[in-house]
């Protein structure tokens, strides 16, 4: 029956309506009439991998500042104004690409239109508003600090990452945040905050005529000035890295980084593959072997990233009580080294890739969810038509990929491994 559902949703390629300003605006709508809602989305080619050292965090700083105002709308107006309006407005960083949206009804999207544009070329970053928001940030970053699992990834990271900025934290170092002026966040935004550097996202409720026409009023004189294009690269690990953290934890957890691929390599969907059939669901490998049946772990969990310029296979685990750290690691290991000797089964292999899909469905199964897909394939990949070819490329992987795939990226030299353990007393 899943196959079913499967054949008949997921397979649909979507209908983007793309068009490209003449300053360089991108501009994809996405038209759904289901319910009467309209997401409207600016994605930013910037983020914390663009901060050089002594800048870490200053994108996420933007973020904040870009809701203190412009001339035309003054501090805290734009949640008044969306929430008056009946709908929600948020942003946040990462490492590609920072993102504003708003939620409204149809009758009503054009407003977030008005002040993302003008929030576009004109936000004041008052010098009086500036040091409190600072002091906000720095806040968020010491209860990160204290966020034991938080900074086990975190440590993750940095050991797994020694060059490429994909090591930089979307919230930045203390160190940078407590030094960076008023002035380093304006020279920021003039550098990255311009329609050539942009995406505007309109997806659900609208005709595609006329959110042209709106997205034309309200971003066609903007001047677009462009942004420089950086490339990142990780040289190859050569050799397992291994830490230890000790933080107020009742359990230690571990985790494990393998280097893998960017979202261009035909692995990308092999390794998706192999992330549903380590940990995702009941029957996975990782939940019912390790967690239900030989009771060392409680949770284990595995996440697969790949972006524009490299790629991560994470594995993160808590030990059952009585359970020592290493005792996990070794049996993570065992399932880990299995699938580089034993093909996965037709029924395994199915189910694994039958999961995927159907994640990737549910990330789009609202106008936001699909406005936030879309743009993340514009950026991360450079076209969102790759987000179509997604199900085609999942069901083309096979046992043999899977093998393949495990035993080239899951090797010791190209391991890292973390420790988080309780404190001694």
């Amino acid at each position: 029956m899943l196959n079913i559902i499967l054949a008949l949703f997921v397979f649909q390629p979507i209908e983007v309506h793309d068009y490209d300003l003449e300053n360089g605006l991108k501009v994809l709508i996405y038209e759904d009439h289901f319910a009467p809602v309209v997401t409207t989305q600016v994605h930013y080619r910037v983020g914390s991998a663009y901060e050089p050292s002594g800048l870490t965090g200053i994108s996420h700083m933007l973020e904040h500042m870009a809701f203190k105002g412009t001339k035309k709308y003054g501090p805290r107006e734009y949640d008044r104004l969306i929430e008056a309006a009946g709908g929600t407005i948020n942003a946040f960083t990462s490492l590609n690409r920072t993102v504003y949206y708003a939620h409204l009804r149809s009758d009503r999207y054009e407003l977030e239109l008005d002040i993302e544009a003008d929030r576009m070329q004109n936000l004041v970053i008052a010098a009086d508003e500036f040091a409190p928001e600072k002091a906000v940030v720095m806040e968020e970053r010491r209860l990160r600090d204290n966020d034991p699992y938080y900074s086990l990834y975190e440590q993750l990271n940095l050991t797994s990452f020694l060059y490429s900025p994909y090591r930089n934290p979307s919230i930045g170092f203390m160190a940078d945040i407590e030094r960076f002026t008023r002035d380093d966040v304006l020279a920021w935004y003039k550098k990255y905050y311009n329609p050539t550097n942009a995406i505007v996202v309109v997806a659900g409720d609208v005709d595609p005529v006329e959110a042209l026409r709106l997205v034309k009023k309200h971003y066609g004189t903007i001047k677009g000035r462009g942004a420089e294009k950086l490339t990142f690269y990780e040289p190859p690990q050569r050799g397992e890295r291994r830490f230890e953290l000790e933080k107020n934890v009742m359990t230690p957890v571990l985790g494990i980084h393998y280097h893998t691929v960017d979202i261009h390599h035909r692995d990308f969907h092999v390794l998706e593959v192999i992330s549903m059939i380590l940990s995702y669901g009941l029957s996975s490998r990782f939940e019912k072997g390790l967690v239900r049946e030989r009771g060392v772990a409680t949770t284990i969990t595995t996440y697969h990233s790949a972006l524009q310029y490299g790629g991560s296979f994470i594995v993160l685990a808590m030990t059952q009580s009585g359970i020592s750290v290493d005792s996990l690691e070794g049996e993570i290991l065992r399932e880990v080294e299995r699938l580089k000797r034993e093909p996965v089964s037709d029924r395994e292999l199915d189910k694994a890739k039958n999961q995927a899909l159907a994640l990737s469905i549910y990330e789009q199964d609202s106008p936001a969810g699909i406005g936030l897909s879309i743009g993340w394939w514009e950026i991360e990949s450079g076209a969102w038509e790759n987000m179509n070819r997604y199900p085609e490329e999942i069901q083309k992987v096979t046992a043999d990929d899977v093998m393949a795939a495990a035993q080239k990226y899951f090797t010791r030299d190209n391991r890292t491994v973390g420790h988080l353990l309780p404190e001694e007393e």
